[in-house]
C-alpha cells in the first residue's frame, strides 16, 4: 500500500472499493487496503460490464481492479459514455498481458486513471505501470518500474545474470517474497533459489528501468526456427482493424510439431480469412510468427479469475479434429 500511494500520487479520501472479480489474488488485497483505510466495499457476484456501469454513479465507486480481458469488454460497452465516471479515480489492471492499442483506447474513453499491477503470489509486488506513465504511449507495452524494496535480476537458462536489454527469466528478490509450496518442496526447491523467486515470466529491463514482459515460459510456443511469444503476437492481432479480440496458444501435430493457432472475436461486419491474417502478421513479425490456423469465435472462454482459458481452446481443438 505504501509504494503504491507513493508511487500513484496516494489514495482518494472515502475510498469505494467495486470488487467484481474473484476476492482474491489483487482483488482480495485492494479490499484489505480499502477497509484498513476506512473505505467501503461494494461487492458484485461476478463481472457484468452493465452492473458494473450502473454501480459506479450509484456508489460513487473510486477504484475498480479488472484483467484486462474484462476491462476491454467495459471500454466497449455501449452505455459507457452516457455513464458519470466522475468518481472513479483509479482503475487497477493485471494478471495478464495487456495490449498497448487497448489501453490507449481506455485511456481515451475512461480518462488517466488507468495503473497496471505485475506481481505474483510467489514474489509478491513486482513492478508498477502509474497513471503518469500511461500519458506517455511508448510506456503501455511495459509494465512498469520496479517497485521500492525489489531486486530484479534477469536470467538465463543457466541461472546467469543477462545485461540489460537481453531477453531471458525474471528473477524476484525482496522482503515480500513468500516461504515456498504448501507440502511441495521438489517445487518449492525449483522456484525458490539462493533467496531469488524464478517468476517463469520471461522479459527485459529497458534504460529507464521500465520492465517488459514477453509472456510466461510454458505459454512459449516452440515452432520451427524459433520461438514464438503468445502475447506478443496477440498485440499485433489486435491492431487489425478487424480483430476485437485474440488468444493465442500451441497445438502439436501428429509429428509433434507445435504449430500457432489464433481464436479471435471479430468487430461488427468482418471476418478475416486465414490468409489475410497471415500476410498481416508477417509483415509485422515475420512468417515464423503466421498462425496454421484460426478460428472466429462470438467470445473468448475466460478462466474463473478473468483470464483466456487457452486450455479450453486447445482441448476444443483437438476435439474437433479427431
Amino acid at each position: 500500500e505504501q509504494h503504491t500511494d507513493e508511487e500513484g500520487g496516494g489514495l482518494v479520501e472515502d475510498p469505494v472499493f467495486l470488487a467484481c472479480t474473484t476476492v482474491a489474488h489483487a482483488a482480495g488485497l485492494i479490499v484489505d487496503m480499502t477497509l484498513i483505510g476506512g473505505g467501503t466495499i461494494v461487492l458484485h457476484e461476478r463481472f457484468d460490464p452493465s452492473a458494473v456501469l450502473a454501480a459506479i454513479p450509484r456508489h460513487r465507486v473510486t477504484a475498480l481492479f479488472l484483467l484486462p480481458p474484462l476491462l476491454y469488454q467495459l471500454v466497449d460497452h455501449p452505455s459507457l459514455d452516457s455513464t458519470d465516471l466522475s468518481s472513479l479515480s483509479r482503475v487497477v489492471y493485471g494478471g495478464c498481458a495487456a495490449a498497448p492499442s487497448r489501453l490507449a483506447r481506455a485511456i481515451d474513453r475512461l480518462g488517466p486513471v488507468l495503473f497496471q499491477f505485475y506481481g505474483q503470489s510467489e514474489a509478491g509486488g513486482i513492478s508498477m505501470l502509474t497513471e503518469q506513465d500511461h500519458l506517455r504511449p511508448e510506456l503501455l507495452s511495459t509494465v512498469g518500474r520496479v517497485m521500492p524494496g525489489v531486486e530484479i535480476a534477469i536470467r538465463d537458462e543457466e541461472g546467469r545474470d543477462l545485461p540489460r536489454g537481453t531477453v531471458g527469466e525474471i528473477c524476484v528478490r525482496s522482503a515480500m517474497i513468500s516461504g515456498g509450496y504448501w507440502r511441495n518442496p521438489e517445487l518449492t526447491a525449483e522456484v525458490w533459489r539462493d533467496g531469488w523467486v524464478h517468476t517463469g515470466d520471461v522479459g527485459h529491463l529497458d534504460d529507464e528501468g521500465y520492465l517488459h514482459l514477453s509472456d510466461r515460459i510454458k505459454d512459449m510456443i516452440i515452432v520451427v526456427g524459433g520461438h514464438v511469444y503468445p502475447t506478443e503476437l496477440e498485440d499485433v492481432l489486435l491492431g487489425h482493424p478487424a480483430v476485437a479480440q485474440a488468444a493465442v496458444y500451441g497445438v502439436r501435430d501428429a509429428d509433434a510439431v507445435e504449430r500457432v493457432h489464433a481464436a479471435l472475436v471479430t468487430n461488427p461486419g468482418h471476418r478475416p480469412e486465414l490468409a489475410e491474417i497471415q500476410r498481416y502478421v508477417e509483415s509485422r513479425l515475420g512468417p515464423m510468427y503466421a498462425p496454421s490456423h484460426i478460428e472466429i469465435l462470438d467470445e473468448i472462454p475466460l478462466t474463473d479469475a478473468g483470464k483466456p482459458d487457452k486450455k479450453v481452446l486447445r482441448q476444443r481443438h483437438m476435439g474437433a479434429t479427431h
